[in-house]
């Protein structure tokens, strides 16, 4: 007997949405290779930054699935899958949630969607045992790791143990998205693609919803198996230069780091790359060794400058230990990116000081500003509470609730800091950036500074 079709689907966000940029489904990549590795017929469709329109409806019906799984993230995301999955409905197919957003709210998008079933956690395992007991006619009670309604009961069986060695996994299928042209992103004078390694991250911090995703346990694909998938990318594309890490955390293993800076530099693989990386893993050898593997930017989570702020939410860190890792940064000559979040519970005025007092030490090359997000599942959303936020209870409540941009401030912020205070500090920092890599482009091209500065490219100030 034939194996059923099976679909995966990244409706991802709105054409044109501000603060969204367009990034390969890796998720259902992954899970797409893993069925296709198994015996199963799959076609992936990514939709994200396009408008839903009868085209895709139509592309959808054209393949004909028995199974469509739709990955749903916080924000637009969760109307458009509304959107699909009466599509999906309308040729009869099942239809699989999977994602953050159902792995923290799995009752509530079983109850307000017509999804069939709700995948928490790593998807790869559990998507091939549901649909091989959908194949089959056996009873989806026996999946590990999924919910569904029986009746108007909610049934959710136990959690499915994560894959421990990501190397058992095949390569995510890039070839599914070609051509790569709305992926790539101009980085230091080429062109990248962003790339996961790792999942899941140890760590403790009550904003990130790696906890309920991926447990506390951090792992990992081999150095050698992420140099192989640089070269495959290449191949595909020659124009990839450059290749920018979504690790939650990329340096959970610093032998593996080493392994891979030097598996680059043996090959002669000339790729520049950045990674988000914790302050207290920033170590001078470590930095150095990232720095002659192609490493050119480093972001840090720095959140607040308040030690106060940085306790409540288990960052494990103090501002001793950003500075100090900033400090090395400087050293060895990368690029250090601070990456804070404003709008944050309990903030006071003194809170906010102490930030803009840090940041002046800091001196960053970067910043990246987001918008506090009390995510479902973690407990960042219960602090949040206590301070007057009211959690939605519907999938459309969460949706427009949902993204970073910190252009919500004044509706979502449960800081007592007023929008006018943070966006001066914003605009500071910005320019002082500028300004920066202005004196920096003088000295090192003076006439042609110069000749820039004439046709209005240098210095061109808008605030």
């Amino acid at each position: 007997m034939s194996k059923l079709k099976v679909a995966l689907v990244n409706v991802g966000f709105e054409q044109g949405e501000k603060g969204i940029i367009v990034s390969p489904p890796l998720g259902i990549m992954s899970i797409g290779a893993f069925l296709r590795q198994n015996g199963w017929e799959v076609k992936i469709f990514d939709w994200s930054g396009e408008p839903l329109d009868d085209s895709m409806r139509s592309a959808l019906a054209s393949f004909a699935p028995e199974i469509v799984g739709l990955t749903v993230i916080i924000g637009s995301s969760i109307i458009r899958s509304k959107a699909a999955t009466l599509w999906v409905k309308d040729i009869g197919a099942k239809v699989v949630w999977g994602g953050p957003f159902p792995s923290a709210l799995p009752e509530m998008c079983l109850r307000q969607s017509k999804a069939d079933f709700v995948v928490f956690g790593e998807g790869e395992m559990t998507m091939l045992d549901l649909c091989t007991s959908i194949q089959e006619g056996e009873p989806t009670s026996e999946v590990k790791g999924i919910a569904y309604l029986e009746g108007d009961e909610l049934k959710k069986s136990p959690p499915r143990q994560r894959v421990l060695d990501l190397n058992e996994l095949p390569m995510p299928w890039w070839e599914s998205i070609l051509p790569l042209d709305k992926y790539l992103i101009p980085f230091h004078g080429r062109m990248a693609i962003p790339m996961v390694t790792s999942r899941g991250c140890p760590g403790t911090c009550t904003f990130c919803y790696t906890k309920y995703m991926w447990g506390y346990r951090w792992t990992s694909r081999s150095a050698s198996k992420v140099v192989e998938e640089i070269e495959h990318l290449r191949r595909l594309d020659p124009r990839i230069g450059g290749a920018i890490f979504d690790d939650d955390l990329f340096a959970g293993d610093v032998e593996r780091i080493q392994e891979f800076c030097a598996e680059l530099n043996e090959k002669g693989l000339d790729i520049l790359w950045n990674c988000e990386i914790r302050a207290r893993d920033l170590k001078e050898p470590l930095v150095e060794i990232m720095k002659r593997g192609g490493c050119v930017d480093m972001l840090v989570g720095v959140e607040t400058g308040s030690d106060r702020l940085l306790a409540n939410v288990l960052k494990g860190v103090k501002k001793s230990d950003i500075i100090e890792a900033f400090r090395v940064i400087h050293k060895v000559g990368v690029s250090g990116v601070a990456m804070l979040m404003v709008g944050m519970p309990g903030e006071t005025i003194e809170d906010f000081d102490d930030t803009e007092k840090l940041l002046e030490e800091l001196k960053a090359d970067g910043y990246y500003f987001s918008m506090f997000l009390p995510t479902p599942g973690t407990e960042f959303l219960q602090v949040a509470k206590t301070y007057g936020f009211k959690e939605p209870q519907t999938m459309e409540e969460w949706a427009v609730l949902g993204g970073y941009g910190i252009s919500s401030y004044s509706e979502r912020s449960l800081s007592q800091v007023p929008w006018k205070r943070v966006d001066r500090m914003i605009k500071r920092e910005n320019r002082r950036i500028r300004n920066r890599n202005n004196w920096q482009a003088v000295r090192k091209d003076p006439t042609g500074a110069i000749y820039r500065g004439l046709l209005g490219k240098v210095g061109n100030e808008k605030d």
